[in-house]
């Protein structure tokens, strides 16, 4: 289980997110779930070990963060499955393009799918596009 804090930089991007977005946080929890090992995250998300979390079901699964910090990804990664998390309702297809969007990792194909809808309003993008 995850049983440390979440770093103060990771919750106030969040927080940056949120207001630019105009959405609040979830009112269901996220629970957080660290690998003990590469093995371990492996096994239990089915994903390879170039990717550093996943998010499904109100649940975050992580590589150990001992792993995650080496590659300078611990942050970045953990911001990342958050900003899933309060994104739960957007439809799947658009989550991936939007959050590299915001994270400014524009050289991702998700990207240009998103751009290619997105009419440059954060909010209003997120709930016509909202499935609960």
């Amino acid at each position: 289980m995850f049983e440390k804090q979440i770093p103060d930089l990771v919750l106030i991007k969040l927080d940056e997110f949120l207001r630019e977005a105009s959405i609040t946080i979830p009112k269901r929890p996220v629970v957080i779930f660290e690998s003990r090992s590469l093995k371990e995250f492996n096994k239990i998300t089915g994903m390879p070990y170039s990717i550093g979390g996943v998010y499904f079901d109100f649940k975050i699964v992580l590589q150990p963060i001992n792993i995650l910090k080496k590659k300078g990804v611990y942050e970045k990664v953990l911001l990342h499955e958050l900003l899933h998390w309060v994104l739960y309702g957007l439809d799947e297809k658009y989550q991936e393009g939007l959050i590299y969007w915001w994270l400014r990792e524009y050289d991702r194909k998700e990207v240009e799918d998103f751009l290619n809808v997105f009419d440059g309003n954060l909010h209003n993008f997120i709930i016509s596009h909202w499935n609960e």
